[in-house]
């Protein structure tokens, strides 16, 4: 096995497994299905059924990042005919290596509506915050305009260095514009459990992208 860099990407080091399947049966390449795999997992699903559906509900956004056959998602005995041939332990090592080469600066993006900020019949001011955990500090501030989180949040991410970080974010801010600058600045992401959408399963979501999976 080649040895793993810090710059490495788990795509590139999935691409270390042999594809256990036959050469005459490789319409999806592997490292596309195992990540959408990952994926699944790593969203709380445990199940094999389990897990194609969960890739099924998400293949737009799998299938922008990901090569599939035709931009789709294949068949449920796709999955289960290469679960069963594939090395599970090979693939766990690989994982395992890939997460310690991932830089774990974590920094949470969360809003908050200021206490005392609602006057009358104005609405409250809110402010979306990006906070690194390890030091406990705010490292930049947005006041929401027209209590809108989503823009302060591409706002905060434009101006702040991402590479390598892994962001922790409510499921509220859970949306293709603010995922695809995560991506497009180098960061991975992953999700917290909101009551106020279902979305993504209020599982862990890693980023697709050159410095994600």
């Amino acid at each position: 096995m080649e040895p793993v860099h810090s710059g490495q990407s788990l795509l590139e080091m999935l691409a270390q497994i042999p594809d256990p399947r036959s050469k005459y049966g490789r319409r999806y390449p592997l490292t596309s299905l195992i990540t959408a795999i990952i994926l699944a997992a790593l969203n709380g699903q445990s199940s094999l059924r389990g897990i194609w559906l969960w890739v099924k509900a998400h293949s737009d956004l799998i299938t922008m990042h990901l090569p599939f056959h035709r931009n789709r998602i294949p068949a449920l005995e796709t999955f289960r005919t290469l679960l069963c041939r594939l090395d599970a332990f090979l693939l766990l090592e690989i994982f395992n290596r890939w997460l310690k080469t991932v830089n774990s600066e974590q920094i949470s993006i969360d809003e908050k509506v200021l206490r005392g900020s609602k006057r009358d019949y104005e609405v409250p001011l809110m402010v979306v915050a990006a906070f690194r955990h390890r030091l406990g500090i705010v490292l930049e501030q947005v006041v929401a305009e027209d209590q809108d989180k989503i823009k302060a949040a591409i706002h905060i991410l434009e101006r702040m260095p991402i590479k390598g970080k892994i962001l922790t974010i409510d499921a509220g801010f859970m949306t293709k514009t603010v995922l695809r600058k995560i991506v497009e600045k180098g960061g991975l992401y992953r999700a917290i459990e909101s009551q106020s959408t279902g979305d993504w399963g209020g599982g862990q979501v890693l980023a697709l992208g050159p410095r994600g999976i």
